[in-house]
């Protein structure tokens, strides 16, 4: 596992969880299968069983989380959410007093800029045109 402490390389682990996580809701099943290491290829694998796909693949699931965060950001944007709105709660911006977190803060407005050009979207978080079309949105 990462180290939870380091930023390096969290816009892409942020990015391909919610990609994978997207796709829980809309097929009906429980988020705790992630924890209990269900991956992308094992829910291809299902999904080629349930709907007769045939070569469904585990980049097909990722790509299909991706399209369906983008359109729920879309709704968001539509709505007036942007950028602005990227933030984490007072909590987690408070410095812990002690323990393994101790002084740790996690530096948002480094990560976020790199988290946006993963996901094609402009410096105030709205999705661009050519990703959109990309995905066929």
């Amino acid at each position: 596992p990462p180290n939870q402490f380091d930023e390096n390389g969290k816009p892409k682990i942020v990015f391909d969880s919610q990609n994978f996580l997207s796709v829980f809701n809309p097929l009906g099943i429980c988020k705790f299968l992630f924890v209990g290491r269900t991956g992308p290829k094992i829910i291809a694998g299902w999904l080629e069983k349930v709907c007769g796909w045939k070569n469904y693949s585990m980049e097909d699931v990722m790509k299909t989380g991706e399209r369906l965060f983008n359109l729920k950001r879309m709704y968001n944007v539509k709505l007036g959410i942007s950028g602005k709105d990227d933030k984490l709660p007072k909590r987690l911006l408070t410095a812990k007093p002690d323990g393994k977190a101790k002084g740790i803060v996690p530096h948002l407005e480094k990560m976020l800029p790199e988290y946006y050009k993963l996901r094609g979207w402009s410096e105030d978080g709205i999705p661009k045109k050519e990703k959109l079309k990309e995905l066929d949105l």
